[in-house]
């Protein structure tokens, strides 16, 4: 068993507490070290609580953690006795920088990243101080954890010249063991010939949203789309005002993951699954999660060609792509979509294996040993790791 001290700008991020989890699953102690977005969730962990942080940019958050957790006077033992740090996004990758500097600990660090943030780019003053800064800390990583190849090829290499261990660690669905693969639901398909296109997941993209009204605005009735999960008002305020007089758009509000999206996906024929927040960039180079949850479900998506998404799904034969993102294209692709090629896209999909949508226990396993922790052996397990 080993300890993992895992730092985390956000710990209401569903994303951030699976990944906690699934360590914890191991059968290692894991301790958090937080702030957060909201309300403390339930976890069975330690935590040490940096406090709230609202939605303050990248730097903001690193200044206001950095100076928490100073006055904490807990954190330089705990860090002493870590057999791993890990740190998720830049801004946590200085914390624990600094906290393994002044404890003057032998821990390994890992850095995890899931999107490159819009800090990096361009080639003003502030993206070069921040460029140099990442690589001045990820000097002391002794492994980068990201969750598309595309942010290792189209970004590290190139951009930031790394050359050191990396792991590939996908968004994959985090489902209990004896949750099954809702395939033949989901194969049943749309028995109507309006084409119902959903939208499901952190509705924040603004570029997506106006793409997909405009869509449902030219197709009228021959179209409905469907929207499910938690709107960004900070991003999105004009949400409900926007879709109110659109019969054809329909909001179904949030759900419980991850048995709430099975219901989600009957709702659909095909999926968005482009994001559009940072093209150009970050959303040219990530793999999102709904192509997982899409997957595991049976349902096709679309995204546009040439980005790290829709490779994945040409590859995959998970979908279709658009040439670019406007509504023209996507209209385009969308009207000429048939129920056979759906059905047969379906099928395709079907017949991959869930390990292509699904988090394993090997897969964590993986991820852990890539920074040096071994799995646990039963004998290593007690009760007492149940959490504090």
């Amino acid at each position: 068993m080993a300890r993992l001290v895992c730092f985390a700008s956000d710990l209401t991020d569903v994303a951030q507490l699976r990944r906690l989890a699934s360590f914890q699953a191991q059968g290692h102690e894991v301790i958090s070290v937080a702030s957060r977005k909201g309300a403390m969730p339930p976890i069975s962990w330690q935590n040490i609580d940096l406090g709230e942080i609202g939605q303050h940019g990248l730097l903001q958050r690193g200044r206001l953690a950095l100076m928490s957790a100073l006055r904490e006077p807990i954190l330089v033992p705990l860090v002493q006795q870590a057999d791993l740090l890990v740190a998720r996004n830049l801004d946590m990758l200085a914390l624990a920088s600094a906290l393994r500097l002044r404890s003057k600990s032998q821990a390994a660090l890992a850095y995890e990243v899931l999107d490159i943030h819009s800090l990096f780019e361009g080639a003003g003053a502030k993206a070069k101080l921040a460029r140099w800064g990442e690589r001045r800390l990820m000097a002391g990583a002794a492994v980068l954890w990201v969750s598309s190849p595309g942010f290792h090829s189209g970004y590290f290499v190139p951009v930031q010249g790394v050359t050191g261990p990396w792991h590939l660690v996908e968004n994959k669905m985090v489902v209990p063991a004896d949750m099954s693969r809702p395939i033949s639901a989901s194969l049943s398909g749309s028995q109507s010939k309006v084409l119902r296109v959903g939208w499901i997941g952190a509705i924040r993209c603004r570029p997506s949203f106006e793409l997909l009204l405009k869509v449902a605005a030219c197709m009228g009735p021959a179209v409905e789309l469907h929207i499910h999960g938690t709107i960004h008002n900070h991003v999105l305020p004009d949400f409900h005002t926007r879709i109110a007089t659109m019969n054809n758009v329909i909001f179904h509000g949030s759900y419980r993951y991850p048995d709430g999206l099975a219901a989600c996906y009957a709702t659909c024929d095909v999926v968005w699954a482009q994001d559009l927040w940072q093209s150009g960039g970050n959303s040219d180079l990530l793999l999102p999660n709904r192509i997982y949850e899409a997957g595991w479900h049976g349902c096709p998506v679309v995204a546009v060609a040439n980005t790290q998404t829709g490779r994945k799904i040409e590859e995959m034969g998970q979908g279709w792509t658009v040439a670019e993102a406007t509504s023209a294209a996507l209209v385009q692709l969308l009207q000429t979509l048939t129920a056979e090629q759906i059905a047969v896209c379906r099928a395709q999909i079907a017949a991959l294996p869930e390990a292509t949508f699904r988090q394993s226990s090997d897969d964590v396993a993986a991820l852990l040993l890539s920074a040096g922790i071994d799995p646990v052996t039963p004998a290593e397990t007690t009760p007492s790791q149940s959490g504090a």
